[in-house]
């Protein structure tokens, strides 16, 4: 799971009049500012590395105003209209929200390739039905998602357990009103003490799942259910808390508002999170909407009271609902990740956002739709007009911007550098005409450097639409985690082989296993996988799903015994290098290099031979990356300096313990460039696990280097 890629909430209620006994609390309305400046931070520039408690800031506050708008309904009326309720949610929430994905949907149509574009439309559904965050709870538990393009609804899993929550919430302030009470008793204390049960209750399978299952529990409607009934008590108890001296209630403000600002700055994406980590933030919260309206609070005009954070305030629920798709969207026209990337970010989504909110949010909550008795009221005039002035100006400002983009971007998910040294490579090719250097290099090198400057994607095998379904199509037959009740019915070639090698590591390793055994069956070898994904060939434990990999560790044990017992004459270990320790203070490179070390001593210990294949270099991720329009050359990308840390960290070992070491780096890069696709193969479904297609192209190269027959065919680059 990504999780700055799923973090903003909707705001609930209406932007910028939120109600609380009759009063405006532009706090409130700054407030969201700092929620939903927060979210798209985070987003954006990765900073601040907790931005995204924006998404419990948000929750505090719909429950807040939620909450008190139905009170004050039940005391005013004598009753809650659940009809009146659910409609002026699907007013406030759904004409922007369905915008969003209709545009957004027909912008992937038209810029990702087809089994991207698929995609979205799946999740562009999901978010419809309110059901994004289980969508997004199935593929955060999904290994074989951790690598996939992110999905520009992704952020809609939070109005979803809005939503579910809204579903429910009303029925209970019902069902406590009816209560029969004993004359002159108050109904606040039944309603206060049912709303803290139900926070309680919450709270603790919030602690409960995060431990368990941080994945699902980050995106589950009953483990931030607490969060949005901390925000109905404040409302609830709104009346007592206003007797609190004024002095005090401002300290209280600015230390909640210090309470978030800390808690952003704080916690980080191994943070176990919701559990015990919300706690900080969404009290934090509820102290400032308790007591933000306070005189020298946090409301003053230079601070959440301010005309900018007033104005990010009212179109917080458009700017959360439309900066996720532009960053998505941006993310695989241009190289991301760069200033200019992150600016335009910014103010593509402001832009977005103002437009959506004065000329599609506005106008609808002004107008009669599904409210016919609604009366005209005398704003409703100067909103229809401000919506045709600013649908005007944004007609011509996004125009003229889409032009001098069309005239000054370049075209594709350009990264200048990568483009530059591609432009580099052609034009020495050209210079040399097919002479000496070209006709030095061996078939696959020169099919490397053709990918290199290649500008056109031609015909793929696998295609570039059967890239998000790839991993899962080809570990389909359960042979992914090996275990005692898998291991034989997982192994491949003839079982009386003369020779058996065994393949241990992680889904690297699992990667690998096409080509491997192309290259040895033929030659009298019998293949057995040992792999465990997310296990690499170290003695540390590591961390999956931000909680500590025990079962890498048993599984480790039950393999190095099986080769033991087996006695294979070749293992092959070979793993990706960014696996998480649980200790996060300890030397990685040490610690990496001692337990590595320590598995090949324990393997040779059963007299096999002991082949350490370094992981593929890896490259821009395809599903992302191949767009209408990019070109082949603008996904090559170059080693990484973690890859070459790790690679040299498995050539030294191999040296120290006389086993042998691969560096398969010539079978994927030339001139220190990786192209993405190679021929007509792509060379990895996700920019890191190779497709079955190339590690058989490879495999010749690959069984040269683990027979010791030969150097690999490919030259230094």
């Amino acid at each position: 799971m990504v999780r700055g890629a799923a973090t903003a909430a909707v705001p609930g209620g209406a932007a910028g009049t939120p109600p609380t006994g009759g009063r405006f609390r532009g706090d409130i309305e700054g407030l969201r500012a700092v929620a939903v400046g927060l979210v798209v931070l985070d987003h954006v520039v990765g900073w601040p590395t907790g931005g995204f408690i924006g998404v419990d800031v948000f929750f505090v506050i719909s429950g807040f105003l939620i909450t008190g708008l139905l009170v004050r309904e039940r005391a005013r009326t004598g009753r809650i209209s659940f009809r009146a309720f659910y409609v002026r949610r699907v007013r406030r929430l759904m004409p922007a929200a369905v915008t969003t994905l209709v545009v957004t949907t027909a912008v992937a149509w038209l810029i990702f390739v087809s089994g991207r574009a698929r995609q979205t439309v799946t999740d562009a559904v999901w978010a419809l039905l309110f059901g994004s965050n289980i969508n997004s709870a199935r593929q955060g538990t999904d290994y074989f998602q951790l690598t996939a393009a992110p999905s520009p609804f992704q952020h809609f899993w939070s109005l979803a357990v809005e939503e579910q929550f809204y579903l429910v919430w009303p029925m209970l302030i019902l069902a406590v009103f009816a209560v029969p009470l004993a004359r002159g008793r108050t109904r606040e204390p039944v309603l206060v003490c049912a709303i803290i049960g139900v926070a309680a209750a919450s709270f603790a399978w919030s602690v409960h799942a995060t431990a368990v299952s941080p994945a699902t529990a980050y995106f589950s409607t009953f483990t931030r259910a607490w969060e949005l009934a901390v925000g109905a008590a404040v409302a609830v108890l709104a009346a007592r808390l206003d007797r609190v001296p004024d002095a005090l209630r401002g300290v209280l403000a600015w230390a909640g508002l210090a309470g978030v600002v800390v808690s952003a700055c704080w916690l980080t994406s191994r943070t176990p999170f919701p559990g015990s980590a919300a706690a900080l933030p969404v009290l934090s919260a509820a102290a400032l909407i308790a007591f933000g309206s306070a005189p020298g609070g946090p409301g003053v005009r230079w601070a959440l009271g301010s005309p900018p954070a007033r104005f990010l305030g009212r179109i917080s629920y458009s700017l959360y609902l439309w900066h996720w798709p532009v960053v998505v969207v941006l993310g695989s026209l241009v190289a991301p990740g760069t200033r200019t990337a992150q600016i335009a970010a910014v103010l593509i989504s402001l832009f977005l956002a103002t437009v959506s909110y004065h000329v599609i949010e506005q106008p609808v909550l002004h107008s009669n739709w599904l409210q016919p008795g609604r009366r005209r009221q005398a704003g409703d005039v100067r909103v229809r007009q401000q919506a045709r002035r600013v649908g005007l100006a944004a007609f011509v400002v996004g125009s003229a911007a889409a032009v001098t983009a069309a005239l000054v971007v370049p075209t594709g998910r350009v990264d200048p550098t990568i483009v530059a040294a591609a432009d580099a490579a052609l034009a020495a090719a050209q210079q040399t005409g097919g002479d000496a250097p070209a006709a030095a290099l061996d078939p696959l090198a020169q099919e490397i450097e053709t990918a290199t400057f290649s500008t056109e994607w031609g015909t793929l095998d696998p295609a570039l639409g059967d890239l998000p379904d790839y991993l899962h199509r080809q570990w389909s037959a359960g042979c992914f985690d090996i275990d005692a009740a898998t291991v034989d019915s997982c192994s491949s070639g003839d079982p009386d082989a003369p020779h058996r090698a065994v393949v241990l590591g992680d889904s690297i390793a699992g990667a690998w296993l096409p080509g491997i055994e192309a290259a040895l069956e033929p030659q009298g070898w019998a293949v057995q996988p040992l792999g465990m994904g997310q296990c690499p060939n170290i003695t540390a434990l590591t961390l999956a799903d931000d909680k500590p990999f025990t079962a890498c560790a048993q599984h480790r044990d039950w393999a190095l015994d099986y080769i033991d017992q087996t006695k294979p004459d070749l293992v092959v270990l070979s793993n990706v290098y960014t696996a998480e320790l649980v200790d996060a203070q300890a030397d990685r490179p040490a610690v990496w290099r001692a337990g590595l070390t320590s598995i090949v001593t324990r393997v040779q210990q059963s007299g096999a031979r002991v082949v350490l294949l370094s992981s593929p270099p890896g490259t821009a991720n395809l599903q992302t990356c191949a767009t209408a329009l990019s070109r082949p050359a603008d996904c090559a990308t170059a080693p990484s300096a973690t890859w070459q840390t790790y690679s040299t960290i498995e050539a030294d070992v191999a040296a120290a313990t006389h086993a042998d070491h691969v560096d398969p780096l010539d079978w994927f890069c030339l001139h220190d460039l990786c192209p993405a696709v190679v021929g007509s193969t792509p060379v990895y479904a996700d920019g890191v696990h190779l497709t079955a297609e190339y590690a058989t192209k490879i495999s010749a190269q690959l069984g040269a280097a683990l027979l010791g027959t030969g150097a690999p065919a490919a030259p230094s680059a």
